[in-house]
């Protein structure tokens, strides 16, 4: 096997000094530094990455760098910048043509590397784990609960893992690995957009270890709500869940979108402009963040960058979204505030519904208002409804 990485039969330790290091740090080392953290999830190769860190650079914000670049940019971070907020790294092997599968190799010169950074969590380069493979997912686990209590196991995982007939295997999986993990869903759409998904998601939150929710949108505050240790949201649509291989050409680059606070979702520019185009007056089209001083969203689209500007305006409401939902301080608390907003934000969104013909209600909102009002005991598996 090659020395710089670890193969699918797993080794004791990856460096004897850092394994030792690592082995009597415990789990409140990762809870002390990423505790209702919300990440902002950035392409390290993106010409935007600048902007997401130093918006990310704030109390209770932080950074995700994904791709191959992640570590070069987080080293730039650490050693030349100073950054003083948490740095997690997601190099994204899972995704693409050409991704790298559960059962593949890990390479320990990547884990290595962020053990010199003292990153508050390693995350190895795991692969992909498909809807039936549980060998896959076992191996993955495995491998990560043995390089120690600073490592969180990779899983990124097909949406199906959360359905009822597969979610006690994860669970149980995950429980008897007993170690820290950073998941995110593939999806064509929104990962979180059935019921059993949301369902799963908030039973997978009831592990007794860690759980680090990636690339997600406004659910990354939910997931904080119901016991997430931390979560990230993407700064473009491909960052905000990860998609199946497709043997179409993709369609180029997505559109961009920015979250409109009262909807509690990402709506694309152009149909927020036609939206408001028909009542321009409406509250709900208006933002008094510090970058929109209370302009209209219209703006955004008009912008030199519209991209950056959806994403600076956006962040602003989301970390915004997140200081009202963890006011409250105990998870009771914050799960019936994040259930009202949740159901306003439908109600507001079925307003418009009848208005304009083209309007479609997210179905996450419903999910996490019919989770938040369901009384059944939340580490229970999701049931079929």
């Amino acid at each position: 096997m090659n020395p710089d990485n670890l193969g699918p039969e797993g080794v004791s330790v990856v460096n004897p000094i850092a394994a030792r290091t690592a082995q009597g740090k415990p789990y409140s080392r990762i809870e002390s530094a990423l505790a209702d953290v919300l990440l902002v999830q950035a392409d390290a190769s993106d010409a935007g990455v600048d902007v997401a860190i130093e918006r990310s650079d704030r109390l209770g914000g932080g950074i995700v760098l994904t791709g191959e670049k992640a570590l070069q940019a987080a080293e730039h971070l650490v050693r030349s910048q100073r950054y003083q907020r948490p740095i997690l790294v997601d190099r994204s092997r899972y995704t693409g043509k050409n991704r790298a599968l559960a059962s593949d190799h890990l390479d320990l010169s990547w884990i290595e590397r962020q053990r010199r950074l003292e990153l508050p969590v390693v995350i190895p380069d795991a692969g992909y784990v498909g809807e039936h493979d549980d060998a896959g997912l076992d191996s993955v686990l495995q491998r990560c609960a043995a390089l120690g209590p600073d490592v969180a196991a990779s899983l990124f995982l097909h949406v199906s893992w959360l359905h009822p007939d597969k979610l006690p295997r994860l669970v149980d999986a995950v429980t008897d690995a007993g170690t820290p993990i950073a998941v995110a869903f593939e999806h064509a759409h929104d990962p979180l957009g059935a019921k059993y998904a949301i369902y799963g998601l908030v039973a997978l939150l009831q592990i007794p270890a860690p759980v680090i929710l990636l690339r997600c949108d406004t659910s990354s505050i939910g997931a904080l709500a119901y016991g997430a240790l931390a979560a990230a949201v993407g700064t473009r649509s491909n960052l905000r869940h990860f998609y199946p291989i497709s043997d179409g050409s993709g369609g180029g680059r997505p559109k961009p979108a920015a979250v409109v606070e009262r909807l509690l979702s990402y709506v694309h520019l152009e149909k927020i402009d036609l939206t408001a185009q028909m009542d321009p007056d409406h509250p709900d089209w208006h933002c008094d963040c510090d970058v929109c001083n209370g302009q209209s969203l219209q703006q955004l689209g008009s912008s030199p960058d519209p991209d950056i500007a959806a994403f600076l305006h956006s962040i602003e409401i989301l970390y915004r979204i997140r200081r009202e939902i963890l006011r409250g301080g105990d998870l009771l608390t914050r799960r019936k505030a994040w259930t009202e907003q949740c159901s306003h934000a439908e109600f507001k969104h079925m307003e418009i519904d009848t208005t304009h013909f083209a309007w479609e209600v997210p179905p996450y909102l419903g999910r996490w208002v019919q989770r938040g009002k369901d009384t059944s005991d939340f580490s229970l598996p999701a049931q079929a409804r």
